[in-house]
């Protein structure tokens, strides 16, 4: 029975998935944005626990009270940029309209590229939830190289799933198996393949390391300082931010190089928590095109201590 109504759910869950698609795409563009930011003020006004998430995140990054004026106004900007989010994701769907996100494109810092591109070498594309990062398979065109990445599948979803599956492959994403991945990952590389990793979220227990993010240590993913070290290829920082509705624009840093000797835990330790650096100097640029909705310093790491606090 339990089988049988995930399956419902699922089939559900996409026939809603494709008929918003088609509505979204009915619209005139400016009114499409305008309803995505009204569907997510209304989840955000239905869905208490997200909203307090928003409000107490932006408490412990940026210092703003959740009833004060500035936090008020950033949170209306938050549901606006994750209104475009949506409105997009659903544009996407559609050929016509990928092409046109794609023309739209700007991209600043090519030249960080060279070295890549002239080596034939590896590298790693690494970023976070900001800006529209679904438009990150549209990278794959600038560079002229296929981009490989891992995906967690949305629970209890496959043809959700599999339908947002497809658009990132048909826009130039390559998504892995997430088992097995980290050796299938370290052939692509060291075959002078290029891989794509966000990493600005919770890192599992499993996988986690303690880095400094926003003045917290938080649990941290340091598989890009892993890879770079094991591989040898540069990780390259990039990101995607909106400069309006359908007008984006790739952000390249400079390319960092992981020292292959030296105290393997050391130099990890450090090149995450320089990677948590350039991400919080980016989301600090434009705090509104961050994914506030995710619970990033849902437990921290007190100085000198092993022991988790929860931050409520």
């Amino acid at each position: 029975m339990l089988k049988l109504l995930t399956d419902l759910s699922d089939r559900a869950s996409l026939g809603a998935f494709k008929t918003a698609s088609t509505l979204f795409n009915l619209l005139p563009v400016a009114d499409a944005h305008k309803l995505g930011h009204q569907l997510v003020r209304l989840w955000l006004t239905c869905d208490r626990r997200h909203r307090q998430i928003i409000e107490k995140n932006l408490e412990i990054a940026l210092q703003l009270k959740p009833a004060s004026p500035e936090s008020l106004q950033l949170q209306d900007e938050i549901a606006q940029q994750l209104g475009y989010n949506l409105c997009e994701l659903l544009l996407l769907q559609n050929p016509a309209y990928r092409r046109l996100l794609q023309q739209n494109l700007e991209v600043s810092g090519l030249e960080h590229l060279d070295l890549i591109q002239a080596e034939k070498s590896g590298a790693i594309l690494v970023s976070a939830h900001y800006g529209n990062w679904e438009l990150s398979g549209f990278f794959s065109k600038v560079i002229m190289k296929p981009i490989a990445g891992v995906a967690k599948p949305i629970k209890n979803k496959p043809r959700l799933y599999a339908a947002i599956k497809k658009t990132r492959e048909e826009m130039g994403f390559t998504l892995l198996d997430k088992k097995g991945s980290a050796g299938a990952l370290v052939r692509r590389l060291r075959k002078g393949g290029i891989i794509a990793m966000l990493i600005d979220q919770r890192a599992r227990k499993r996988y986690r390391i303690w880095a400094p993010f926003f003045g917290h240590q938080v649990a941290t993913i340091p598989s890009p300082a892993v890879l770079g070290r094991l591989s040898g290829c540069p990780v390259i920082p990039i990101f995607s931010t909106r400069i309006r509705p359908l007008h984006h624009q790739f952000t390249i840093k400079e390319p960092i190089f992981i020292p292959k000797t030296g105290d393997s835990r050391e130099i990890v330790d450090e090149y995450t928590e320089r990677l948590n650096h350039i991400i919080e100097e980016q989301i600090r640029s434009d705090p509104a095109q961050w994914f506030w909705p995710h619970d990033r310093w849902r437990k921290i790491k007190p100085p000198d201590s092993n022991l988790l606090t929860p931050i409520k």
